[in-house]
């Protein structure tokens, strides 16, 4: 299940690693800026209606915007931690990994534009975020947010030494996915497609590198 190899990057080489894992996270911040502010140009009628059934089901629930910030930390933090350790062609596959995953993400937005059900009477920490200059409901499917902490997790849990770890990291993927739908911050449609897109990308990664790892 999980890998430590002898092979992990030495602290030196892990401090150089850091202002490429920053490039990454700067590459989302301009994609999401992008993709919302193409969606936001188009006609109200162009925009794809994502809801389906079981999203009525869902209730909007206010107090669990804390698990849909946890998101940041754990991708940043615990994801960045869980890459920086990898041996080096591992590191520039996984860095391969994000990069395309994150501009397959916002291609995909733009070609299936649509609008986020954003609640009317949202979280006071919620509200703070939605009237912001930055963020906008134009970034649906797939929900990067959920796709970001389902990669992170798979890489967190595949260099754990603990299956403590390993479920931690899978636990916090989980209640970040949920918390995305009952927020009314995407549609079940755009969370699962954010599941599939991670795993996708991440089985892409392990066909590249030893047999060993996960």
């Amino acid at each position: 299940m999980a890998l430590v190899s002898s092979d992990a990057a030495p602290r030196s080489e892990r401090t150089r690693r850091i202002p490429i894992v920053a490039a990454v996270v700067l590459l989302h911040i301009s994609c999401y800026y992008g993709a919302t502010r193409i969606n936001a140009a188009r006609l109200a009628t162009s925009l794809y209606d994502l809801a389906i059934p079981l999203d009525a089901l869902i209730p909007h629930l206010p107090w669990t915007w804390p698990l849909y910030w946890i998101a940041y930390p754990f991708v940043v933090v615990g994801g960045g931690a869980a890459l920086m350790g990898l041996p080096a062609i591992a590191f520039r596959r996984a860095i391969v990994a994000f990069i395309g995953m994150t501009l397959a993400g916002a291609l995909i937005q733009v070609l299936i534009p649509a609008r986020a059900p954003w609640p009317d009477v949202p979280a006071a920490a919620q509200r703070f975020v939605h009237e912001s200059a930055l963020v906008l409901p134009y970034a649906n499917l797939p929900s990067m947010h959920v796709a970001y902490c389902v990669l992170a997790a798979a890489f967190i849990a595949t260099r754990a030494r603990s299956r403590l770890v390993a479920g931690g990291a899978w636990l916090v993927a989980l209640l970040v996915s949920l918390a995305t739908v009952t927020l009314k911050e995407h549609f079940f449609l755009d969370a699962g497609a954010g599941v599939l897109l991670a795993f996708a990308v991440f089985a892409w990664w392990r066909r590249g590198v030893h047999p060993a790892v996960g």
